[in-house]
């Protein structure tokens, strides 16, 4: 049988059964598409399913998708389904069989092809990890969350349904694994396929179609033509598909599928019905075919909309005849009342499709052409234009009526639209009639209207009256269409409430607004038809909607309205010359307008331009006014003239005697043009019935008249309203504070420059203010008003208490915000909201009287949204605040910052707004809400408001200089308590940027990371938390899932941001950890609920783990998830949110991993990396079915991946080598077990075999690509360098020489200096400071609170800066060749560095491991002597000054180091190690300078290093120079050494004379800094060099050195401060300087002078020397002291009396001797410590004595002295005396006797002393009888005393 082809759609079942594809489903579809509203980036994975053809083809007839089987269905599915396109095997996660029987079963049932029914059951199969994952708790569980929830039954948030769900898990699993269960989710999963698959298809449809509708309908505007999205570009493509000419067939097919789902609500599923039926599945049942029903509507309303042309018969009356046959859905029997919210967007699109079917407006433009040529019977064709055909509108007439009688409601936008239509056919019919009339007086012929037989049949036929009254009255009056429009109006905005989508929304709005404008010229100027235009303008959107509103639509019913002259003529002209005596349609409708851009390029927007001028005033007359005269009287037209001056406005107090039965004059004593209509204007009476109402022809600006209009609410007010002798009404401030606020929004967001914005809202606030009192703006008034209003509503409590005034307000001050800070803040902080300048804020109050009992928080959420606005000023600000303050100058002073407010006042404001707020989010779970989405609005705001605090705080580093200035203050002695305080708040903002927000930030943080805070605390997340679990699956109500989507996100990244901001600051473990913990079954759980939620709760986890391992023994998160929920969590992640695979996704879930494994989860990480519970690994039995096993390991996952290495993407690569790398170091072990370790390893080497070389680029792209290379060839030197260390620990053969010919690049690259652009970094730095003065780009400089990706945005916080600084044209530039640039150039180069030095440190990992064993690979050690080098190269090369290359430049030293110890170590002869001395000395030399030059404090350790290294590149010198001949002659000797003998006196002169004398001086100045290591390097140094081959020629040349240099006397010097210096009581130093002069005098011509300066002398002198003459010296006293003074003897004055004995011969044998019996007490020790036992009859038996190498040492130190001395006696007898040492040698040479025959006893006694020791005890021999190295060298020591007492050869 022949394999069947493969699709995107329907890939390879084998692939699919092994979980190596998963398949797309249509709701992944939907969720990625509705996440393109908030992305830029495109969806290859969606992109290339939807352009398959299978796809296209499916979506093309999204009706007929799932179509009845067949034999051609079956056939296929028996092909796909056989042996050979799937093979039975154990690699299968699902049953082959089972997959065919429940496929074949589905396709009975739901009557579906076989194919598409396998396609649905694999993916049932592939989702039941996320149906466990969401399935019931168990007890355990449940018990946890509730603990978290703090298990109060009175407060929590947790439902008695959810307490009640719990189960055991092994019931759990029992249950899930039934037939039954199985079969009820594959019905689901079908039922979910088929809605999201057509509302794909529709929002595809839609998105296909939009460029044609912005061409139609915005063709004439400004808009210019934005690039197609892949969205758009998809849509197209399906729309090619579908063919244009087909759109029509594709709608008439959606009749029929309409009718079909009316059919199946009716009739029902009809599945298990044998078992009694199923609720669950039936409601699931319905909802399918009302959703699809609603998107078929859609569907059609989209093909309707582009066509400006009539709809054909077919169309309309096969839509009309579907609504008659469904009774208009006015009343479909739906009971369920889950389902019943799903009725009203069906019902909403039914009666906006029939509008447009309607088309009226193109319907009566076709009528009004008398002229038209288009043919007009009842013969013309179906597919011609409806209106075209009698028989075609005699139908829909009949069908109208029928609605009418029957009372539909949901038809009274069809029967209105009817009536407009109906109507113009009978004007023109009788039009027609007049003029066959008249033309038959005139004799001229005129043809009948061919409308005529069909109107005049649908007149006569009704009898009663006429039919056009009666549909019209039945229609308003009856079915009250005008209240329907209007409330479905409503509900098609940028609101929760919205039914639709706001595209969507807004193309129905404007289809309404077609009927409106048709409609008026029957209805006329009707307060309802007013509200139905309204209510479409508006949508039900209020300010905070304008403010979210991102989206701009193809459609915008307010562009439509003001591209309309007859609308605009008909509503806004009416209601203006109708204001202000009905002052609320005319202000409303500037409202409506208000936010609406211009339509030109003349920058006015509508609103404006209507209020600039505004021609006539009307208003009601007084009773009693005559000061008018009558006017064209003779044109009958009401005209009249004032008499005399009429103001506008009159003092209060004469308003309030005018109210007698006197006559009242309108006048005011301060006269304004505008606010004064003088006499001699004419008027018209335009109401005469009662109070006359008259329109007086005076032009005045309307935005002055309505300032002036506020400030007469104004309580301490002394004028009115001269028009009613009244302040303004409630309902108009309200309105008038809206528009303004409006106008401003839309000011500050027109797209305008930075400045021409705030200009133009300048402008607004400066009209709106020229009428006012001089003592007044517009500010004020609105300030004063918002006071006036909290002193009032403050003292009263109840629901009713209206606050509208006071959400006006705080939407006005919002607006003002970004237009002028300067004026906000300092009004805020005056103001009674929170008290700041006063106790007793009154928000608290307002909300508890008024709102907690309405459970309506307009007033709340509007100062919360207030609250997010001032802490987005604060961050949008920082800079230019800053900035301005040190240079005034600097940026355009028409710009207002907010500048010149104190800081103190600001963050002192925010503080008393977070106090609050932090109340109210931690209690409004238990608030009552009278809608729910009013909570969920609260709590999204506060939590992404706080969010942003924390991350505008603790997201930027705080700045060096201001900490320093800080620790100044609290060091100053001088400055009063009051003065630190102060001084330590100003020093806490300054220090960041962003500083005015710390205390907030503080306040947060202190408040949710209590280590004792209650549950309230919890509660947002907790709530949050469960909100997401009952997320509803709904594809209508788009914009109510986007808040409660974007509710749970925000709580979420809240609550990640606070764990992030618990270890950034290194707190202690919290009370909100534990609960978080608890919660985690909860949390997990959200994962599979929707896409949305994935990243949110794998970041949340990462944190929470992170944070947790602060503690030393942090929960297990493992153990609180329990098993059932860890397996399936896991098991999820295993599948890197696949199929879409979304990087951010796909790398966040692998970072979680990597801290999973390297934070102290050690059964979390084992079960991920093994796949394996600690219930498994301890053998324990589950208490189900079900295995806790993992399908695969995520390490395995990670190893498959990893070994092609090559195929993926460099980010994905990093991430998962991070992962790799880290569960190495924590888990070798479980790493190295892994059956796939060994491919991995040779596909990381072979990768690293092609790494590209790394060379500077220009190219910003390119750069980020090596940033990227960089770092994962230093993750691979790290797993590399674990791998070898393993294999050397358990034995394992490991190639290293295969390894090594990958490591090249390595080599090569490594240890090379990062490529730091200082020229870069210091010209931005200049460049920023001079642009933005006070701030420096380390303001900007990222902490690790945030994630931070390679690339553009790695070290500075550009997204914090965009936000500061990305309205000035020098961040951006003219041609995107601003700051900004400067800035990404300089991350990617500081991610290089960054990447280089992670690359150096891995290389060096790598290497040491390699160097382990070098002895017979000369290749390796070549390469590794290149490593040394290169480093010094480095080193000596670098330049640069940061403290990160100073530390950099010392681990290379130290990696030279290392290496060349090995080399060393390893005997390594190569003639290239002999170059490594010269280029030590050469760094040396270059890193010192001159050595006159005091060495910094801070480059000690860097120094020593290299003289480290130095010392072994000495020794490795002198061991790779061979040896000249025995006879080999001077110059023969010289020849040999002259490359290196100046190295070396060089090395003699500086390191070590000038060395030892700058050690000194720092131990004499600074003990506490001094080491006596250096000390000791510079003795091994010097001791080195005197190794060196043919260094006796250059003797003379280096005792010249010591002595020009002092060395000697320093080192002496130096020992007799030795006891003084002592470090904690150890005099080191003396056994150090006595080590240098014995090293000293190994010279002879140096001992020689030595003698001559008195050396002993000196050292018998020293304090130190008077320790060693007392008797308590050995090397078992008690203290360090006593013991280091017995090794300067033994180790340092014996030795160097040697040396001097050696040299200077019998010259100075008298004053050795002499100085020797100084020493008497050691002497005798010497003799007595080697007594044999029982030899002494005053000792005890108890009182062992034990030997010592040391002591061993001293003895034939002693013994070789006094031979020497005694053979100079006898050689000078009577020329020189020579006195005797008082020293037993013949005691001595009895008891080494004994000791040396008693090897058993000797053995006993030797005590090592010491590391070396130790070392030398721990090594086995069989030499001379011993049983250690240490026992030979005591016998070899004891056997030299012996040859040397009896006379043998010394």
């Amino acid at each position: 049988m022949v394999p069947i082809p493969e699709s995107r759609y329907s890939p390879s079942l084998d692939k699919c059964l092994t979980g190596e594809l998963l398949l797309l489903s249509w709701k992944s579809i939907f969720s990625a598409i509705q996440d393109t509203s908030t992305t830029d980036g495109r969806q290859i994975t969606i992109e290339e399913f939807l352009s398959d053809q299978t796809v296209l083809n499916l979506l093309s007839k999204p009706f007929d998708a799932f179509p009845p089987p067949n034999s051609d269905t079956k056939a296929a599915f028996e092909g796909k389904t056989s042996a050979i396109n799937v093979t039975p095997s154990p690699s299968l996660r699902y049953d082959i069989k089972q997959v065919k029987d429940d496929s074949i079963w589905l396709s009975n049932v739901a009557k579906i092809d076989e194919i598409s029914a396998l396609r649905i059951v694999v993916q049932e199969c592939q989702a039941r990890t996320s149906a466990k994952l969401l399935g019931r708790f168990t007890e355990d569980e449940l018990a946890s969350i509730r603990e978290s929830a703090g298990n109060s039954n009175f407060s929590s948030p947790i439902t008695v349904s959810l307490l009640s769900r719990g189960a055991d898990s092994g019931d759990i699993q029992a249950e899930f694994e039934t037939e039954g269960n199985r079969r009820q989710r594959i019905l689901t999963t079908y039922l979910s396929e088929r809605r999201y698959l057509l509302t794909c298809a529709e929002l595809l449809l839609k998105a296909g179609l939009v460029r044609g509708w912005r061409a139609v309908y915005h063709g004439k505007g400004k808009e210019g033509e934005a690039a197609p999205s892949w969205l758009e570009d998809c849509g197209e493509a399906l729309v090619a598909n579908i063919g244009v000419d087909q759109l029509e067939s594709l709608a008439l097919r959606g009749f029929s599928a309409i009718e079909t789902n009316v059919q199946n609500i009716g009739n029902g599923s009809g599945w298990f019905e044998k078992e009694g039926g199923n609720a669950q599945l039936e409601n699931e049942w319905t909802r399918t075919q009302i959703t699809e029903a609603t998107h078929t509507m859609e569907m059609i309303l989209e093909i309707l909309t582009p066509n400006q042309t009539i709809p054909s018969s077919h169309l309309i009356l096969g839509w009309l005849r579907l609504l008659q046959n469904c009774g208009f859905f006015d009343q479909p029997n739906i009971e369920d009342p889950s389902l019943q919210s799903l009725v009203s967007p069906l019902q909403a699109i039914a009666m906006v499709v029939t509008i447009a079917m309607f088309n009226v407006k193109f319907t009566l433009d076709h009528l009004y052409d008398l002229g038209s040529a288009a043919a007009i019977s009842s013969n013309v064709s179906l597919d011609a234009s409806y209106i075209q055909n009698t028989e075609t509108i005699s139908e829909i007439h009949e069908i109208v009526m029928h609605a009418t009688t029957m009372g539909f409601m949901t038809a009274g936008p069809a029967i209105l639209a009817w009536v407009c239509i109906l109507k113009s056919l009978h004007a023109r019919v009788e039009e027609n009639k007049t003029l066959l009339i008249e033309n038959e007086y005139s004799g001229d012929s005129e043809a009948v209207d061919p409308y005529q037989p069909v109107v005049e049949q649908i007149m006569n036929n009704f009898e009663d009256s006429n039919v056009l009254d009666f549909l019209a009255q039945r229609a308003v009056d009856h079915l009250r269409v005008l209240d329907t429009l209007s409330g479905l109006a409503s509900r098609l905005g940028a609101t929760a409430d919205s039914f639709f989508s706001s595209s969507t929304g807004a193309l129905m709005r404007c289809t309404i607004l077609d009927l409106v404008k048709g409609s008026h010229s029957g209805l006329g100027y009707l307060p309802e038809v007013i509200e139905a235009l309204l209510s479409t303008l508006f949508a039900g959107q209020n300010y905070w909607d304008l403010v979210d509103s991102t989206e701009h639509n193809a459609f915008d019913p307010v562009t439509e309205f003001l591209q309309d002259g007859e609308l605009v003529e008909a509503f806004l002209w009416t209601a203006r010359g109708r204001y202000p005596c009905e002052p609320m349609p005319f202000l409303r409708l500037i409202h409506a307008i208000a936010a609406y851009p211009s339509l030109t390029d003349e920058d006015v927007k509508p609103a404006i331009s209507v209020l600039n001028s505004i021609p006539q005033f009307t208003f009601q007359l007084p009773e009693d006014f005559r000061n008018y005269t009558l006017a064209r009287e003779d044109e009958n037209s009401n005209m009249i003239v004032l008499q005399t001056p009429l103001q506008l406005f009159e003092p209060r107090l004469k308003a309030l005697k005018s109210r007698g039965p006197q006559s009242r004059s309108l006048a005011v004593t301060l006269i304004d043009r505008d606010f004064c209509i003088p006499a001699g204007t004419e008027g018209r009476i335009i109401s005469d019935s009662g109070p006359k109402v008259v329109t007086w022809y005076h032009e005045y600006s309307g935005l002055k008249y309505l300032g002036k209009l506020l400030e007469t609410y104004l309580t301490a007010s002394d004028i009115v309203d001269g028009t009613t002798g009244l302040p303004i009404d409630r309902d108009s401030v309200i309105e008038i504070i809206q528009i303004l606020a409006t106008l401003l929004l839309s000011s500050s967001r027109s797209g305008a420059d930075y400045v021409a914005e705030k200009a133009d809202a300048q402008q607004i606030l400066e009209t709106a203010s020229s009428g006012l009192n001089r003592n007044h703006d517009i500010t004020t008034v609105i300030f004063e008003i918002f006071e006036d209003e909290l002193q009032r509503q403050s003292s009263v409590a109840g629901s009713d208490i209206p606050l509208g005034v006071l959400v006006s307000c705080l939407q006005f001050i919002h607006a003002m915000l970004p237009v002028a800070p300067s004026r906000v803040w300092p009004l805020l902080a005056r103001s009674g909201l929170l008290g700041v300048s006063r106790g007793g804020g009154r928000l608290a109050s307002i909300v508890e009287s008024v709102e907690l009992v309405s459970g309506n928080y307009d007033f709340l959420i509007s100062c919360i949204r207030l609250y997010e606005a001032l802490v987005e000023d604060i961050s949008c600000n920082a800079i230019k605040r800053r900035s301005i303050t040190k240079s005034p100058t600097r940026f355009n002073n028409k710009v207002d910052t907010g500048v010149g407010i104190p800081d103190q006042l600001l963050s002192k404001t925010l503080l008393y707004f977070t106090r609050y707020l932090i109340d109210v989010l931690e209690s409004s779970f238990s608030w009552k809400f009278g809608a729910q989405n009013d909570r969920r609005r609260i709590c999204k705001a506060i939590s992404t408001t706080f969010d942003k605090v924390l991350r505008y705080v603790h997201g930027i580093e705080t700045s060096p200089t201001s900490t320093e200035a800080f620790e100044a203050t609290e060091n100053d002695p001088e400055m009063s308590k009051l003065a630190k305080s102060e001084s330590k708040i100003n020093a806490e903002i300054a220090s960041k940027i962003t500083g005015i927000l710390i205390s907030s930030a503080s306040q947060i943080a202190d408040s949710f990371l209590s280590t004792s805070s209650s549950a309230l605390k919890f509660q947002p997340l907790l709530v949050a938390s469960l909100d997401a679990l009952e997320t509803p699956d709904l594809t209508t109500f788009s914009n109510e899932l986007g808040l409660w989507t974007s509710q749970v996100t925000a709580v979420l990244g809240f609550s990640k941001t606070l764990l992030r901001v618990s270890s950034l600051l290194e707190r202690s473990s919290s009370q909100l950890e534990m609960q978080l913990f608890q919660a985690a079954p909860l949390i997990a759980r959200l994962y599979a609920v929707t896409d949305v939620y994935k990243k949110p709760v794998v970041l949340l986890f990462e944190s929470l783990i992170v944070a947790a391992n602060n503690s030393s023994e942090p929960p297990s998160l493992l153990g609180h998830l329990g098993p059932r929920t860890a397996k399936n969590f896991l098991q999820i992640l295993s599948d890197l949110d696949k199929p879409i695979s979304r990087d951010e996704n796909v790398m966040a879930i692998w970072h979680l991993l990597s801290m999973v494994v390297s934070n102290k989860q050690q059964w979390f990480a084992n079960y991920l990396l093994a796949g394996k519970t600690p219930r498994d690994v301890l053998g324990k039995p589950g208490s189900g079915t079900d295995s806790s096993a993992l399908d695969k390991p995520l390490l395995t996952v990670a190893l498959e991946r990893l070994c092609k290495i090559n195929e993926i993407p460099q980010h994905e690569a990093l991430v998962m080598l991070e992962f790799v790398a880290l569960s190495q170091n924590f888990w070798p072990w479980t790493v190295y077990s892994s059956p796939k370790h060994g491919a991995f390893i040779t596909a990381i080497s072979e990768y690293a075999g092609v790494l590209h070389p790394l060379q500077q680029s220009s190219n910003i792209d390119a750069s980020i690509k090596a940033c990227f290379q960089t770092r994962i060839a230093a993750y691979i030197a790290e797993i590399l360098a674990m791998h070898i260390f393993h294999s050397r620990q358990t034995g394992t053969n490991s190639s290293i020489s295969d390894l090594v010919t990958n490591l090249d690049w390595f080599i090569r690259f490594a240890v090379s200096a990062p490529k730091l652009n200082s020229s870069l970094h210091t010209q931005l730095k200049r460049n920023f400071e001079a642009r933005y003065p006070g701030c420096t780009p380390y303001d900007l400089k990222r902490t690790t609170l945030e994630d931070r990706q390679l690339g553009k945005g790695y070290f500075y916080d550009l997204p914090l800066a965009d936000k500061m600084l990305l309205a000035d044209q020098a961040w951006t530039g003219r041609r995107n060749d601003g700051l900004r640039v400067e800035f990404e150039h300089a991350n990617v180069n500081l991610s290089l560095v960054d990447s280089h030095i992670a690359l150096f440190h891995g290389w060096k990992v790598l290497a040491i491991e390699i160097s382990s064993n070098l002895s017979a690979d000369t290749k390796l050690q070549k390469a590794l002597i290149r490593v040394c080098t290169d480093c010094l190269t480095t080193n000596s090369t670098s330049s640069f000054s940061e403290d990160i290359f100073a530390r950099l430049n010392h681990q290379r030293a130290d990696f030279a180091l290392i290496l060349a110890q090995r080399l060393v170590e390893a005997k390594c002869t190569l003639p290239e190690m002999k170059d490594l001395l010269t280029k030590t000395w050469e760094t040396i030399r270059n890193f010192r300078g001159t050595f006159e030059r005091a060495l910094r404090k801070e480059d000690a350790p860097y120094y020593r290093s290299l003289l480290k290294l130095l010392f072994i590149a000495i020794r490795a010198h002198a061991l790779g120079t061979p040896k000249g001949p025995d006879n080999e002659n001077v110059s023969a000797k010289m020849e040999r050494v002259h490359k290196i003998m100046p190295v070396i006196l060089d090395i003699i002169k500086y390191v070590v004379a000038m060395g030892l004398r700058e050690c000194a001086a720092t131990i004499h100045d600074d003990p506490a800094d001094s080491t006596p290591e250096d000390i000791s390097l510079i003795t091994g140094i010097l001791q080195s060099c005197l190794r060196t081959p043919s260094i006796e020629l250059s003797q003379s040349q280096i005792v010249a050195t010591m002595l020009s240099n002092d060395t000697a006397r320093v080192a002496t010097t130096l020992f007799s401060w030795s006891d003084r210096i002592a470090v904690d009581g150890d005099p080191i130093y003396g056994e150090l300087s006595i080590l240098f002069l014995l090293e000293l005098s190994s010279l002879p011509m140096m001992a020689e002078q030595l003698a001559i300066d008195g050396l002993l002398g000196h050292i018998a002198a020293a304090n130190i020397t008077s320790y060693l003459r007392r008797g308590n010296v050995s090397p078992f006293a008690d203290g360090a002291g006593l013991q280091r003074c017995y090794s300067i003897w033994a180790r340092g004055i014996l030795p160097l009396l040697l040396n001097l004995l050696d040299s200077v011969q019998e010259s100075i044998a008298a004053e050795v001797a002499t100085f020797l019996n100084q020493f008497s007490p050691l002497l005798t020790q010497s003799t007595t410590a080697f007594e044999a036992p029982e030899s002494s009859r005053t000792s005890q038996k108890a009182q062992a004595k034990y030997i010592s190498l040391s002591m061993c040492s001293e003895l034939h130190s002693l013994a070789l002295i006094n031979f020497i001395l005694n053979n100079f006696r006898q050689n000078e007898r009577g020329i020189m005396e020579i006195p005797e040492v008082k020293w037993d040698s013949g005691g001595v040479a009895e008891n080494v006797e004994f000791w040396l025959g008693a090897r058993g006893v000797l053995r006993e006694r030797i005590v090592p002393m010491g590391s070396r020791d130790q070392e030398l005890a721990a090594r086995k021999t069989d030499f001379c009888g011993a049983n250690s190295r240490l026992e030979e060298a005591v016998v070899q020591e004891m056997m030299g005393i012996r040859n040397v007492l009896s006379g043998g050869d010394a």
